[in-house]
């Protein structure tokens, strides 16, 4: 056993990771979930010791928490654990990775209440009631499914952020639309930050929904505010619920609009390095985790091809 090998409680040990690791490095309300899963780990595991972690240990954790938790819930709960005990193996302070192979168990059943994104073809319909419509909150729709930004992105935006002859964005903050004072904030994490390239249509949306604002006013903002000054990403969603059910397809959330935006480009034969690039992913795991298997057609589009050139090699 390597003399490396560190015994500290996991959670004052997850509580020094995130300290070192996120503060300053994510947003707060990011930072908030760090610390409500390290609260958690206190809970559930008050003496697990870090050095002598094992995977049964943290399946068992997962199995605790599970308990009272839906899936997705469990399984973001695991991913949050999963890098600080990576990084503990890459020190050498534990000598496996306990959580290879850990699967997120549930006993909460999970109610699906929206669909994750929509096929290319639910995407038509939805466009055409869109674009009939005209109003500026089908037009940040229209405007979400060309770029596949994250609600608070949207609302970060402002003139000086959009470059219309270089048909180019860029994405340097966010709008804190969670805070009743509202203001601009850094983006998720630094690969946020970025450029993207929009077509003429987008193009053509911005000019219209900036006119008339300052270059460093949130023109989303001024534009779908309700009276007392804020922004509700539920008001948009149920807006956005009457567009999928005037189109006759599955109702999603505004996030689902980004998932959908994704799963077609990756549908297109797009990379998912680029994919990955263009949502301001910090890394392609994140990207191929959440998105490789949006689209039911997939595998079988995918296999359909390799089975035509392994064909044509008999030829």
């Amino acid at each position: 056993m390597p003399s490396k090998v560190r015994h500290i409680k996991f959670y004052k040990y997850y509580l020094e990771w995130v300290d070192t690791y996120k503060v300053g490095q994510v947003r707060p309300v990011t930072l908030n979930k760090y610390y409500l899963v390290q609260k958690r780990l206190k809970e559930l595991v008050p003496d697990l010791d870090l050095g002598d972690m094992t995977r049964a240990d943290v399946q068992r954790l997962i199995n605790e928490y599970g308990k009272t938790h839906e899936y997705p819930t469990v399984l973001d709960f695991l991913h949050h654990i999963q890098a600080p005990l990576r990084d503990a193996v890459y020190e050498g302070w534990i000598v496996k990775d306990p959580t290879y192979k850990v699967h997120a168990t549930s006993q909460v059943k999970h109610k699906e209440t929206r669909f994750k994104y929509l096929e290319s073809d639910q995407v038509s319909k939805l466009v055409k009631v869109l674009e009939k419509d005209d109003s500026p909150e089908a037009l940040m729709f229209l405007f979400d499914l060309k770029t596949g930004l994250r609600f608070a992105e949207i609302f970060g935006l402002t003139s000086k952020d959009i470059d219309l002859k270089n048909l180019t964005l860029y994405v340097n903050k966010t709008w804190n639309y969670k805070e009743k004072s509202g203001e601009f904030q850094p983006t998720k994490n630094k690969y946020s930050n970025r450029v993207i390239s929009i077509d003429w249509q987008t193009a053509n949306i911005l000019q219209r929904m900036m006119q008339g604002y300052k270059e460093n006013e949130s023109f989303w903002l001024n534009k779908l505010q309700s009276k007392n000054g804020r922004i509700y990403n539920s008001t948009l969603n149920q807006k956005l619920t009457k567009f999928c059910k005037e189109a006759g397809v599955p109702r999603i959330s505004i996030h689902g609009l980004r998932h959908t935006h994704a799963s077609l480009l990756i549908s297109a034969g797009v990379s998912i390095q680029s994919v990955a690039k263009r949502l301001g992913h910090g890394n392609t795991e994140t990207t191929q985790r959440v998105y490789i298997h949006l689209l039911d057609d997939l595998q079988e589009r995918d296999n359909n091809k390799m089975m035509t050139i392994l064909t044509g090699l008999g030829a």
